[in-house]
């Protein structure tokens, strides 16, 4: 089944929408966000910013407008300004792990670079342990998707 069937049969259950396909590359930045239960603002401006230059990027690929806006804003409603459930984000990260589009083939280390930043924004508690930044969820779900997008080390994240 290819990931778009995937996406239709999980849409009838969740009430996604047909849109909401061209937001998938988002749904890693959108478990880094709620894997410790909260979206806090900094995360959010982190996750804004990919999602501007993911609309861009995919306007460009497609030499015209893809999703609008009101699109845009309306994926953010659901996922995250409101927590879905752990059930949608798990089947939407197996479809994410299926895809092999352009537009997530070359955005892949980036999406993981926005992960990155979205741990490290903020923390739980302050003074936190020296390695106690990013918490042990975000850990274990970054390196699960580290190994799960499979990207060689180049010379760019290597030095």
């Amino acid at each position: 089944m290819t990931p778009q069937t995937e996406f239709t049969q999980l849409s009838k259950t969740f009430d996604l929408k047909p849109a909401d396909f061209y937001f998938l590359n988002l749904i890693p930045l959108i478990e880094v966000l709620w894997v410790d239960g909260n979206n806090r603002p900094q995360e959010l401006q982190i996750l804004y910013h990919f999602l501007i230059e993911h609309i861009a990027f995919l306007d460009k690929q497609a030499g015209d407008q893809v999703v609008t806006i009101e699109d845009a804003n309306d994926f953010l409603d659901r996922f995250a300004h409101q927590r879905p459930s752990e059930d949608l984000l798990n089947q939407l990260h197996d479809i994410v792990l299926q895809l092999n589009h352009n537009s997530f083939i070359k955005q892949k280390q980036t999406i993981l670079d926005y992960c990155m930043d979205i741990a490290s924004a903020c923390t739980n508690s302050y003074p936190y342990p020296l390695r106690g930044r990013v918490i042990e969820e975000e850990k274990e779900l970054l390196q699960k998707l580290f190994k799960a997008f499979d990207i060689p080390m180049d010379s760019k994240h290597s030095k």
